[in-house]
């Protein structure tokens, strides 16, 4: 099947690069200050170069099902995936999907995903949960079929 030029993503997805910080309170046995607040710092997992590199990879690799191109499906699809402690990419599905067949090649896509930079709790690896919307648009053009792709 012939690779389909993607191009003409949009970044939206700040939660990658951007860390948060949350509140939880901590009572120890025999502290006099039950209310003490313990700040714990949060930094989201990150693509190895960031969000338009997660894109790219994304575009390269996606092989768009040719059935789905002459049926011009279009549409977003909303990915979920967890990025274990070491990087890699685990219990990849689809939450919404449009086709499934364009469902099924966008999971064997991030499956293939390299590492990724985990998240972090108070500066140690963790879990994480992502979810992730991928739009896909495909029309007419004078030259045959134009495919878009972003999120």
């Amino acid at each position: 099947m012939k690779k389909v030029r993607l191009f003409r993503y949009v970044l939206a997805l700040a939660f990658f690069s951007i860390c948060g910080m949350t509140s939880a309170q901590s009572a120890e046995n025999g502290s006099d200050d039950a209310n003490v607040v313990k700040e714990d710092v949060i930094c989201a997992p990150e693509y190895k170069g960031g969000i338009e590199n997660l894109y790219k990879f994304i575009k390269d690799n996606f092989d768009y099902p040719e059935d789905c191109r002459k049926r011009y499906v279009s549409g977003t699809i909303e990915m979920e995936f967890t990025v274990e402690k070491s990087g890699e990419i685990s219990s990849v599905g689809v939450l919404k999907g449009i086709d499934e067949s364009v469902d099924d090649e966008l999971v064997r896509v991030f499956k293939a995903m390299p590492v990724w930079t985990p998240a972090t709790r108070n500066g140690k690896p963790v879990r994480y949960k992502v979810s992730m919307p991928v739009t896909l648009k495909i029309s007419r053009s004078r030259n045959g079929t134009k495919s878009n792709f972003g999120i």
